[in-house]
């Protein structure tokens, strides 16, 4: 056992179940780092560790914009991510065990995990020739499909085929039924950039503080902060999602695809990037934020309020491009360039109050983002 499965089996024994000490559970799991991503502590063996704390509301209109620009819905390809991206966490656990039996209220493991990562709580409707499993408040009903399924495979030994219907009286019905398909094992999935390198915990000092400010359990399954519900994202997830939706993609349907360039990215995996950034790119321009920039040093300020509180990443260098208001950033870790770059090019068009371009090109596999205004301006 690893340095850090050591400290996840501490965590684990000593804070969960302790109602009062949930809060501490979640902040000592969730580690920020000093290069604007969370760790996972839970996951410590796994490259894609790195994790979104993401408003679960935010997530939702993110994702819708993201099928409104490729005119596809991609519910199906999110869900079966999710299951593909579980299967693959669950064959290394270590503290956590994995679901065992057809009752999922024996689930122990599984159930801290939902609650730990804010996704909502399930439970057993019934199991005869059909399975149906209940999620209360669920964070996502693609992504807690997926899970569940994948739990549910993982405690009976079977593939399952799996519906989902979800309302808001009801919660989110998953309907699985037995299936004799072979599925072979999920293969790891490593990002394109190279930002393997961690940088430092910031748990103890005021950084961390300030991030876990205002935290609250509401429920289990259910925490929020600034009276905001969150979610644990890995970067695993995403990384999967991408990949199922990228084959099917034919272009950038609404939105504006010529604000955005890729350095070495085919067409469709362009332009499924440039649908996430653009969504992210609208969601944040929506929500108001102020952005004041006097100076390129700002943009680390602005990238460590805007990204790095979320574990979007970080900036560690800036570089002025041009008078009005061009600059070059350089990331120290991203989670993904993409859904990091909308959001700091909303950034951009919020503190000068008009439409920007934003391109990204990679030096030794680090991302670098360049912003300037989408026209041309006369000196």
């Amino acid at each position: 056992m690893g340095l850090f499965d050591s400290l996840w089996s501490f965590i684990h024994k000593s804070f969960y179940g302790n109602p009062e000490s949930r809060e501490n559970q979640m902040r000592l799991r969730w580690t920020p780092i000093d290069d604007g991503t969370y760790s996972d502590m839970a996951r410590d063996y796994d490259p894609n560790k790195i994790a979104w704390r993401v408003g679960v509301g935010w997530f939702e209109s993110w994702f819708q914009g993201l099928e409104q620009r490729v005119g596809q819905s991609l519910g199906r390809r999110l869900a079966h991510a999710a299951v593909e991206y579980e299967e693959h966490m669950m064959r290394f656990e270590t503290e956590w065990h994995a679901p065992s039996g057809r009752d999922p209220a024996s689930w122990s493991s599984t159930i801290e995990d939902w609650e730990s990562r804010g996704l909502g709580r399930f439970e057993l409707l019934d199991d005869d020739e059909e399975t149906r499993v209940l999620v209360d408040r669920p964070a996502s009903g693609p992504i807690c499909s997926g899970l569940v399924a994948a739990a549910w495979e993982r405690a009976t030994g079977e593939r399952h085929r799996f519906l989902w219907s979800e309302s808001a009286g009801e919660g989110l019905v998953i309907t699985l039924t037995p299936d004799d398909a072979q599925v072979p094992e999920p293969k790891p999935r490593r990002p394109t950039w190279n930002d393997q390198e961690t940088g430092m915990p910031l748990n103890g000092l005021p950084e961390s503080d300030e991030l876990w400010g205002d935290l609250r359990v509401e429920s289990s399954g259910h925490w929020s902060i600034m009276n905001e519900r969150r979610m644990f994202l890995h970067r695993d997830l995403i990384l999967r999602f991408e990949d199922y939706c990228v084959p099917y993609l034919d272009g950038i349907h609404e939105g504006r695809e010529d604000d955005y360039a890729w350095e070495g990215l085919d067409d469709k995996r362009s332009a499924w990037w440039t649908a996430a950034a653009d969504s992210a790119r609208e969601r944040f321009v929506a929500e108001g934020h102020h952005v004041l920039i006097r100076d390129p040093s700002d943009w680390v300020g602005v990238a460590r309020r805007h990204l790095s509180s979320h574990g979007l990443g970080g900036i560690e260098s800036t570089a002025e491009t041009d008078e009005h208001g061009g600059v070059c950033l350089g990331f120290t870790s991203v989670f993904h360039p993409a859904i990091a770059s909308g959001v700091l090019l909303g950034c951009w068009e919020r503190a000068y109050g008009r439409n920007g371009r934003a391109s990204v090109r990679f030096e030794n596999g680090r991302a670098r983002l360049e912003l300037r205004s989408s026209r041309e301006i006369a000196a």
